[in-house]
């Protein structure tokens, strides 16, 4: 009877712990995330909704201060996956270093120029000589309005002072005190700028097709973890579909990555996120093109990658 009873101990032992192994059989996966920004939404539903877990990835978002140094993270290893635009992805190629978009996030610029409302300014041109706040050097806000200076036949080097500021507050500050005589916001900032009798927009890129906001990874790590890839590419997207059919999800995802913006510019956040974000979570080839361009202006040695190169396709469910 002792030697029955040990067994039983001893079984019930074994399965509590295969019960106990299952349970934390996730995997996990950390993001870099240069900015909280309406960009992002996807993956704030998806976790809230527990895909991630469904998945079985056990999730940590990092957040860095703008894209650089989460860029860096990334192609060092210390994390799996960066939320920041699409260009590093090309640009960690230019290094011989393979970035890969795993998941495009949005398809829609998402910044605007903005001024005081007192200033004269009313398009770039008018700004010619004057102090321009982009967020740093090599980023977004950089590479577009170097891209179109140029094409308005003007050299951003030679007739603007290009000023690395911030993103959000340090930004509005450097507008509201003169520093700069316009600066770059994105969403929500420029929504809440706009909504200030105080700003204007001197010029708006909002309207581009542009692969903004993205989920890059390295192809290395892509490659030895097919899987997990494919299981992150999956739960983000179930978040995406949910921004465009589940209003109640969106709104709770806002409440927790703005919670000091009012109902009324939260409301505004949420009609606007639908537009902004790919259906498929692949990139347009208009807005690609459009990326290479605007890089190439900024630094002629980028290489123009073809599409196929950079989107990964393979991780991403078939289309329909």
């Amino acid at each position: 009877m002792k030697a029955i009873i040990l067994r039983g101990i001893a079984l019930l032992a074994a399965v509590l712990a295969l019960g106990g192994g299952t349970a934390s059989a996730q995997t996990a996966v950390r993001f870099a995330s240069a900015q909280n920004s309406l960009g992002s939404l996807p993956i704030v539903i998806a976790r809230q909704q527990g895909f991630f877990t469904a998945e079985k990835i056990n999730l940590e978002v990092i957040d860095f201060r703008g894209g650089a140094p989460a860029v860096q993270a990334l192609a060092s290893g210390s994390v799996e996956a960066c939320i920041c635009a699409a260009d590093h992805a090309v640009r960690l190629r230019a290094r011989n270093q393979a970035g890969l978009v795993l998941v495009a996030l949005t398809e829609i610029h998402g910044y605007g120029l903005v001024a005081l409302r007192s200033s004269p300014a009313t398009d770039l041109a008018s700004l010619r000589g004057q102090r321009v706040g982009i967020t740093s050097a090599g980023s977004l806000t950089d590479n577009t309005l170097r891209y179109y200076m140029a094409e308005a036949g003007m050299n951003p080097d030679r007739d603007f002072q290009l000023i690395g500021v911030g993103t959000g507050g340090p930004m509005r500050a450097a507008i509201e005190s003169g520093a700069v005589a316009a600066g770059m916001l994105t969403t929500p900032d420029v929504q809440a700028a706009l909504s200030d009798p105080r700003f204007k927009l001197v010029q708006d890129f909002r309207s581009l097709q542009y692969p903004a906001l993205d989920l890059v990874v390295m192809e290395r790590w892509a490659s030895a973890n097919p899987d997990t890839a494919r299981a992150v590419a999956r739960a983000v997207l179930r978040g995406a579909q949910l921004v465009r059919s589940d209003r109640a999800a969106v709104d709770r995802a806002l409440a927790e990555m703005f919670p000091a913006l009012t109902p009324e510019l939260r409301a505004v956040l949420a009609e606007e996120a639908p537009r902004l974000g790919s259906a498929d979570g692949r990139m347009s080839r208009e807005g690609y093109e459009l990326m290479i361009r605007m890089l190439r202006v900024s630094d002629p040695t980028i290489r123009a990658v073809p599409y196929e190169t950079v989107m990964a396709l393979n991780y991403l469910p078939p289309q329909p």
